[in-house]
């Protein structure tokens, strides 16, 4: 498999939290892992939060302080999003959460000649050290086959650079802009492709200590309830996700996706997750080796 080849011209981006502790350190390993999948991407940290800018500087990447931000101190989404477009030197853009490493090899992406979102699931792994990227086996230390963290859990999104010209305020960080944006790209006529065996992207996992309410600030604060009126109601019932994608890339090329009974699949899966959230079930994280 080729990894690191110029031909992704990839712009990415994220609004990290603060370089401190546990998330300091995840954060690390997904940026390094970002460097490692396209030695040439543009990276771009937005944000002012303790350690950022110094983080920046250390990983050889770009910053941009300036953020606008709720009233309840959430990054502002549209803010973000206008001054990607400023600033971006390449056709394919990548918001992805600073949590998530990429393993796989993204100059498939470059073949897409017309507008698309792509999207995809993640394994979850708990890591509590830096990866060395200097060894080259550094990718198959996860554990495949392990249960993924399932289609709702969107924390990355490749697009061109022609969509999304007309962001909501949405609040980072907090639910449901993430299903939107999968409904807006299917509604600008936009592919939609699932990318979960290109990327083979893991999920670091850590806690809501950045939010002053934890987990429930993120999916049920003021911030959370905002994001849903922006959604609109349609995206609250029906939560778009992966399994909206259309299409597959692979390593071996674009392919569709079929689309049987997808509705009730969906209903299907929020049931599932919701009984397992109330009886604290999660999917057992991948163990990684880092020597």
């Amino acid at each position: 498999m080729r990894y690191g080849s110029k031909s992704a011209m990839l712009t990415l981006f994220t609004v990290p939290k603060a370089f401190v502790g546990h998330i300091g350190l995840i954060q690390r390993n997904a940026i390094r892992s970002w460097q490692a999948c396209v030695p040439d991407a543009q990276i771009i940290l937005f944000g002012c939060d303790e350690g950022v800018a110094e983080a920046a500087t250390e990983l050889g990447v770009e910053h941009c302080p300036s953020v606008r931000l709720s009233d309840y101190g959430a990054p502002m989404l549209d803010s973000i999003f206008a001054q990607v477009r400023a600033r971006a030197l390449h056709p394919i853009l990548c918001f992805a959460n600073s949590d998530i490493i990429f393993r796989g090899d993204l100059t498939p992406l470059a073949s897409l000649d017309r507008p698309f979102l792509a999207i995809g699931e993640s394994i979850d792994a708990e890591l509590f050290e830096p990866i060395s990227f200097d060894n080259d086996h550094w990718r198959s230390s996860f554990a495949d086959g392990v249960r993924t963290r399932g289609p709702f859990a969107l924390d990355f999104f490749f697009f061109r650079r022609e969509l999304y010209d007309d962001m909501p305020p949405f609040r980072i960080g907090r639910a449901r802009y993430d299903n939107w944006m999968v409904w807006r790209a299917l509604q600008q006529n936009a592919m939609v492709v699932d990318i979960t065996h290109l990327l083979k992207a893991v999920h670091q996992r850590h806690d809501y200590a950045h939010l002053a309410g934890g987990r429930n600030e993120a999916y049920r604060g003021f911030d959370a309830h905002q994001n849903e009126k922006l959604a609109g109601i349609w995206c609250y019932f029906y939560l778009h996700n992966v399994h909206d994608a259309r299409f597959v890339l692979t390593s071996s090329g674009l392919s569709r996706q079929p689309r049987k009974r997808l509705f009730l699949r969906q209903w299907r899966l929020r049931v599932l997750g919701l009984i397992r959230e109330l009886l604290g079930l999660t999917a057992a994280p991948a163990k990684a080796s880092l020597t």
